[in-house]
């Protein structure tokens, strides 16, 4: 069932990636758009592979990541420092891009950055201990190939991992954390991110084991489960409000016509997850 959820080209990248990684594949938690794929029928079109890492494992491996990524042709993109690689993908205008992340609780002070080794370092994530907990391996494959695998299992974020992922990440960019020079890019991240939101909750929320398991993905991390609910609470408490609005703007942008009623059972999705934070 999951044979090709990923398509090619960046398809047979990962599987080579993952191969050279090898048992330390283990410590690379696919997350975001991708992850995505293997929890819906029809997700969002994207093209870059964002992955938590473990780093108290990566710290002491004895694998090089960087020697890894710069035998496989990534590089690093200068802006990130050293979180994002990407490589052109031959005989495509394509490319593959790598981001990692990991626990905020871990960054250097004043800075995004958390160190994982020597040339590699992972942007800061709220929530990333609970990703590293809540994944589960899936399979991926590419028909019989003399040079590349012909499968290989991945780990990947739950979806309800993924949901409270980009409710931190739709807050961040709707308060444009960054600054005025990224307002334009921050508003389009928020919408996509409110728009992923909605599509995950749609197809999950009549589950009743999703709902449980949302809530309880958080264990005794209070302060980050109060931090979700706030964000539930203040981006869907009515029609009006920024969440529901970035979903429309979303669906606007797409060419998608705007029902009313549309957004009416959104907004019903959501209070009935929040129903169930007690």
């Amino acid at each position: 069932m999951e044979k090709q959820i990923i398509k090619p080209p960046q398809l047979v990248y990962l599987i080579e990636l993952l191969q050279e990684l090898g048992s330390e594949a283990d410590n690379f938690i696919l997350i975001g758009g991708q992850a995505m794929r293997f929890h819906l029928s029809n997700p969002r079109n994207t093209k870059d592979f964002d992955f938590v890492l473990n780093i108290n494992a990566l710290r002491k491996t004895s694998l090089n990541i960087y020697d890894v990524l710069k035998k496989l042709g990534y590089k690093a993109i200068p802006e990130s420092k050293n979180f994002q690689f990407d490589k052109k993908i031959p005989k495509s205008s394509d490319v593959m891009r790598l981001e990692f992340l990991a626990s905020e609780k871990e960054r250097r002070h004043n800075n995004i950055r958390v160190s994982i080794q020597k040339n590699i370092h992972a942007r800061a994530c709220t929530g990333a201990e609970i990703a590293l907990k809540e994944c589960d391996y899936h399979s991926i494959s590419l028909p019989s190939s003399d040079e590349i695998p012909k499968g290989i299992v991945i780990k990947v974020a739950r979806p309800t991992v993924i949901v409270m992922l980009k409710l931190i990440a739709m807050d961040d960019r709707y308060n444009n954390i960054r600054g005025p020079e990224y307002t334009e890019h921050d508003r389009n991240e928020a919408r996509i991110n409110a728009s992923d939101i909605m599509i995950i909750i749609h197809s999950y929320i009549k589950d009743p084991e999703f709902k449980k398991s949302f809530w309880n993905q958080f264990g005794d991390e209070n302060q980050l489960k109060n931090r979700i609910l706030y964000i539930l609470l203040s981006y869907y408490a009515g029609i009006d409000s920024p969440g529901i609005q970035l979903y429309a703007e979303y669906l606007h942008k797409e060419g998608k016509n705007i029902d009313e009623e549309e957004l009416l059972q959104a907004l019903r999705e959501i209070k009935f997850l929040i129903s169930n934070s007690a």
